[in-house]
């Protein structure tokens, strides 16, 4: 049907002004800027933009009596309204396609169409947006400021939203309060750059390194906090690259020296990393027990080897070799041992 629809709207023009608005627009293929249309007619990019304006003022004046194109703009504006005036750029594809029934549809006709038709408009994507369709300014200014006000919500509930899973409850709220419908406030969501799910399907505010982790420590941090267990840093690397956080691949070095540099992750045995959050402390398995024993006064060897092991990946031997350097611990009567 929309093929049909534009290829009535530009038959009537010459080759030339049709070849300059199929290939402006992308409606065959390649989208070429007027530089490369100009190049392709020995023209300058200023005569070429003359054809293109005056080529979609004679397509104008045909689309107003077009009782199909008018009938597919009024399907297309009417559906934009129903959730509120905005929709991300595939999402609203997708559902031209469904009321159609027509997968022949794409962005480059839809492009088309709405340009003649005068609206709805579209937002090309930059740092703040993805691509979307709108209504109108007042559709914008509407999104704009619902985004700007959930993610300073957000930021200031940071806590709750990660560690306590509260953001369906705080959502929820604020799209009541906010007097807008839960589909509007999520097609909102969907365009905005100030969001974003993570690899782990948690979601929350693309500055937080939980969210969306742009360095090396930010990704280890992360995979040890979901495992919630110490690793190996050839295998945090292999998780890393598992998890997709972004294209940039982890290598098993580069982990290794985010490993040692940053104090939040803690060597429990050779190779392998836990965080200090967990409880675990930095140092030898000499001044673990040293720690222990500080702790706890003294403890039977069974015991000492127990707490270590807790916290070190370690042979039982090894820390049995410790407790006999006399320098540093003796053993009591009883059997038991503390620092000498």
């Amino acid at each position: 049907m929309l093929k049909e629809i534009i290829n009535n709207l530009i038959k009537n023009l010459d080759v030339r002004q049709k070849d300059v608005i199929t290939t402006r627009f992308g409606l065959k293929g390649e989208k070429l800027t007027l530089a490369a249309v100009g190049e392709k007619y020995h023209l300058t990019r200023e005569r070429i933009r003359q054809i293109e304006e005056i080529s979609l003022k004679l397509i104008g004046e045909k689309a107003a009596d077009d009782k199909q194109f008018n009938d597919f703009v009024g399907v297309c504006v009417n559906h934009l309204k129903k959730i509120g005036g905005i929709m991300k750029e595939e999402k609203f594809l997708n559902d031209i396609r469904d009321l159609f029934k027509d997968e022949s549809v794409n962005q480059q006709q839809l492009k088309f169409i709405f340009e003649v038709a005068g609206g709805p408009k579209f937002y090309r994507q930059d740092g703040d947006f993805y691509g979307f369709w709108h209504l109108d300014d007042k559709a914008f200014s509407a999104m704009d400021d619902f985004i700007n006000k959930l993610a300073k919500l957000l930021s200031a509930k940071k806590e709750e939203v990660l560690k306590q899973k509260k953001f369906n409850e705080i959502f929820s709220s604020f799209v009541r309060t906010s007097g807008i419908s839960e589909s509007l406030a999520k097609n909102y969501i969907a365009v905005s750059k100030k969001f974003k799910t993570n690899s782990f399907g948690e979601f929350g505010l693309s500055q937080w390194e939980e969210i969306n982790p742009q360095t090396i420590g930010a990704k280890t941090y992360l995979i040890l906090k979901k495992r919630g267990q110490s690793l190996h840093f050839r295998e945090i690397a292999e998780e890393i690259n598992k998890a997709k956080f972004d294209k940039r691949p982890a290598l098993p070095q580069t982990v290794h020296n985010e490993l040692i540099k940053d104090p939040r992750f803690v060597l429990v045995g050779r190779g392998m990393y836990g965080l200090s959050e967990f409880g675990l402390k930095p140092g030898a398995a000499q001044e673990v027990i040293k720690r222990i024993l500080k702790e706890k006064g003294p403890l039977a060897r069974e015991k000492v080897i127990d707490l270590v092991l807790q916290e070190r990946f370690l042979k039982p031997n090894t820390v049995l070799l410790n407790l006999q350097n006399k320098k540093h611990f003796k053993k009591l009567a009883d059997g038991r041992y503390h620092i000498a």
